[in-house]
């Protein structure tokens, strides 16, 4: 049966996630209640004595009755095993992520009824679990929230012992913590294999040349083609001049930049968030096409071995006001990825178009820029501001479309 708590639903299935360690959390054994009923104990049994009346007594000695039975109720020494699994450690927004719970009674004797708390992100799932016989096991499923991109802390295992009052409450530890990486979403692109012309190691392209680069077929000799690319074998066999047939080979650097500046976004998240999906989807797009890739987030390069990596970093942003915006990227771009042939920065509607020309005027003149504007109140578009391709994104579905047109 289903369990709803603070938005963490049971259900799922079990495949380990990966553990960040044991995590002990300490909770003093006197809740304030409790200490707030020892306190009207002590001045209600004060008041008594100073002013003769027994019905403040009969009040202490009910609050000193309710500390001592929550008291007992604390008796005792729990030997348990608990562990964690989700399915799976990885998620897109919006994809599932369940979790399983196993609690088993490693002590001789049956335990009593417990309260188990598995803290999911900033959640907390709830479960009530019942006496256990000796040796055996008890399990639970929970779903984990992926509405938002995040990184979920799950864990650890908290057993929770006290009164039903809440005048006292101890917790024990019993299992390690997890993460689960909910990534962005993306969406894959048209190839953006621009860059500089002529590099020998460079990527072969559809663009037909007669400069010696890349060999793409033989075609017959016109007026003007130069005799040093006359292929002289296939000519004495067709009788007819021939001549070799190039194709352009491009060395492309992609350096894409994210804002992470609050100040660059307006009111509404929605924008930071496709501004990420925006990045990260060109991103992997430029790895697909086995591209030179530079990231820069907030104006801080980042090291990235693999798009799994990149994703589970995506996954933490977060803008902030005062963080590295635009102006900052492009500086940052300036100094660790001089050499880019295109560049893309994402962004919020507060971002104008001077600024941007400001800012962008730090690159190379031949590095290719893409702004993308991120905006989900706006319509989509794209226009050329000077040299600058200018994508306005309402929505991922837009961002192959304009950049097709950009680029």
């Amino acid at each position: 049966m289903s369990r709803e708590a603070n938005g963490v639903m049971s259900r799922g299935g079990p495949v380990v996630a990966r553990p960040l360690g044991w995590v002990r959390r300490h909770t003093r054994p006197v809740t304030t209640l409790g200490w707030s009923v020892a306190l009207i104990a002590l001045l209600a049994w004060s008041a008594s004595v100073a002013l003769g009346w027994r019905e403040l007594m009969v009040v202490a000695g009910f609050c000193v009755v309710l500390v001592i039975a929550a008291s007992l109720s604390m008796l005792g020494r729990l030997k348990l095993s608990a562990s964690i699994v989700v399915e799976p450690s990885r998620v897109v927004v919006g994809e599932r992520a369940g979790g399983s719970l196993v609690i088993k009674n490693e002590a001789a004797r049956r335990s009593r009824p417990l309260r188990v708390e598995v803290p999911v992100g900033r959640a907390v799932a709830r479960f009530a679990v019942p006496r256990l016989a000796p040796h055996s096991e008890h399990d639970e499923l929970f779903v984990v929230p992926t509405q938002r991109r995040a990184v979920l802390q799950v864990g650890p295992v908290a057993t929770v012992q006290g009164d039903s009052l809440g005048l006292v409450r101890r917790t024990h530890t019993w299992s390690e913590q997890h993460r689960i990486f909910v990534h962005p979403k993306t969406v894959p692109l048209a190839t953006m294999a621009a860059g500089l012309v002529r590099d020998l190691e460079g990527q072969t392209t559809n663009h037909l040349t007669n400069s010696d680069i890349a060999f793409h077929t033989l075609r017959e000799y016109v007026a003007g083609d130069d005799r040093r690319h006359v292929h002289w074998k296939t000519s004495a066999k067709l009788g007819t001049l021939m001549v070799r047939q190039y194709v352009d080979t491009r060395r492309s650097h992609i350096c894409v930049m994210l804002s992470l500046d609050a100040a660059d976004y307006g009111t509404d998240p929605d924008e930071f968030e496709l501004a990420v999906s925006a990045v990260a989807s060109v991103a992997l797009q430029a790895v697909r096409d086995e591209q030179t890739l530079s990231v820069i987030v907030g104006g801080e390069p980042w090291a990235v071995a693999t798009p799994r990596d990149m994703l589970d970093r995506f996954s933490g942003v977060e803008a902030t006001t005062g963080s590295g915006g635009v102006d900052r990227c492009f500086a940052a771009a300036r100094h660790h990825s001089a050499e880019a042939s295109v560049t893309a920065v994402a962004f919020g509607s507060a971002v104008g178009v001077p600024e941007l020309r400001r800012a962008a005027s730090r690159t190379t003149r031949e590095t290719r820029v893409l702004a993308l504007r991120c905006d989900p109140a706006m319509s989509d578009g794209y226009r050329m501001i000077g040299a600058m391709g200018f994508v306005q994104l309402n929505g991922l579905t837009s961002l192959r479309r304009g950049l097709t047109a950009v680029m």
